[in-house]
Order: structure tokens, then sequence, then C-alpha cells
């Protein structure tokens, strides 16, 4: 079953934009013709129980030429802190540091990206370390809570940290008055378009936390700008009763 979708457009200057639709579980979602329905079925073909964590499938488009899936762990069963170690291995990761969630390209190719916690993310000695830092302390007053900040990166496949980018994902309260102040330091800060951001403008007009549940991603590289990404979820909020949005 379709649980819901979440939209991703960059606002600086690049022109990525693609939806990630989540299910219930990966198997038997759509229809046959749609071109969601081979990756689908074809995932459906680990058998593994997913029941506890979010599953999302990401389409190719014209700006982003390849389909991925991701799973979550998004707080959405505290008994599970972080994915399970059997998890990764059904989909031949081989990590053994706590992951909040990992993205791969369907086909499988050989590198992946993991989500984890600021504590790991020191230990890899990155020559983002600084950056991320700053970046935290600058949206340090708006966070939502544990796990508020998700840190990512790409892997090889023998679970090797590759040093040439880093994602920081912020998760704010989810609030009209919030989206404001992340906003103006977005402009302030980064070289985000402002006739980008403002098209959410009117979302927020009577904004409540039922309607959408909404987040940034700051992308840091070493040899160019950062990427800004904005995101949010259609038709509703699914994360209502997870801690860690609010």
């Amino acid at each position: 079953m379709i649980r819901y979708k979440m939209f991703e457009r960059e606002i600086t200057k690049g022109d990525h934009r693609s939806y990630h639709v989540c299910v219930d579980k990966f198997g038997n979602n759509f229809d046959p013709s749609s071109k969601f329905h081979r990756i689908d079925q074809g995932l459906s073909d680990i058998k593994v129980d997913l029941s506890n964590y979010e599953c999302n499938i990401t389409l190719e488009n014209h700006t982003s030429p390849n389909n991925y899936f991701h799973v979550s762990y998004l707080a959405k069963n505290l008994k599970v802190p972080y994915i399970e170690r059997h998890i990764l291995k059904a989909f031949d990761i081989d990590l053994y540091i706590p992951v909040l969630y990992f993205t791969r390209q369907f086909p499988f190719t050989k590198n992946y990206k993991v989500g984890f916690g600021y504590k790991i993310f020191k230990k890899f000695k990155s020559k983002f370390y600084d950056r991320v830092i700053k970046t935290m302390i600058k949206f340090d007053n708006y966070l939502n809570g544990l796990n508020s900040i998700i840190l990512a990166g790409d892997f090889d496949q023998n679970g090797k940290f590759i040093d040439e980018s880093i994602n920081i994902e912020i998760i704010p309260y989810q609030n009209k008055d919030n989206y404001y102040k992340i906003r103006k330091l977005l402009l302030q800060d980064y070289p985000v378009i402002e006739n980008k951001i403002e098209k959410y403008d009117k979302m927020f007009t009577d904004y409540t936390i039922k309607k959408f549940c909404w987040h940034t991603k700051i992308k840091l590289f070493d040899d160019r700008e950062p990427v800004v990404k904005f995101y949010r979820t259609y038709p509703h909020n699914p994360f209502i009763k997870y801690y860690n949005y609010q």
C-alpha cells in the first residue's frame, strides 16, 4: 500500500526534482504498467521483514538519471533504534555502524549512501568536519529533538567512507514561524535562489503540522558551492506521531 509521497526540489541554482513514494513493504503496490512496478517487485524478492521501517522508491527523471530505493529507521519503532544488522546484510551493505537509513540504486551498483549521527561521523575524520559543526550550531535553535540532524555519506562496496561530499539533513520544529526563520538563514548563508524558496511561502499561510512534514538538506562539497534542497510530504504529515517530528 502507498502511504505517502515526498517531493524533493533543489532551491539552489540546479534543477533537481524528484519524488519518493513510501510503501508499507515492497511488492504488489503498483499496477504492472507503472514504472514503479519492476523496482517494487524486484525488491520484494529480498525476503526480509521491513515492517519496522520506512520503505521508499524514487524513479529516474530528466534531472536524476537513476532509480533508487531507501530504507529508513525514522523513529517508527522505538524498540529498534537503528537499522538491524540482518537488514543491512540482506541489501548487501557491509557496515558495522549505527545506520539511520540507506539509499541504493536499483539495480544495485557498488556504492551506496548511508545516514548516521554526529558521533559516527566524527570517527571518519572527514575533511568536512569543521563545516558540519558550524552548520549544526547555526541551526541548533530550530531542531526537532533526537536525530533532528542526520548526516549521510557515500560508501564503497567494502564499507569505506567516500569523503567527497556530505549531506546534512535538518529536521526542524514543524511550524510556520520556524519555516520563515530557516528560510531567512538559508538565503543569508547559502546560494539559495529566492524565487525558488518563495514558492513554498503560500503553503505556510495557514500551516498546521497535520498538513505536511517539511525539512531541508544541505550538501557540502570541497570543490563547489553547497547544494540545498527542500522536502515536503503529500498529502499529509505521515510522521505526526513520531517522537522526533513535533
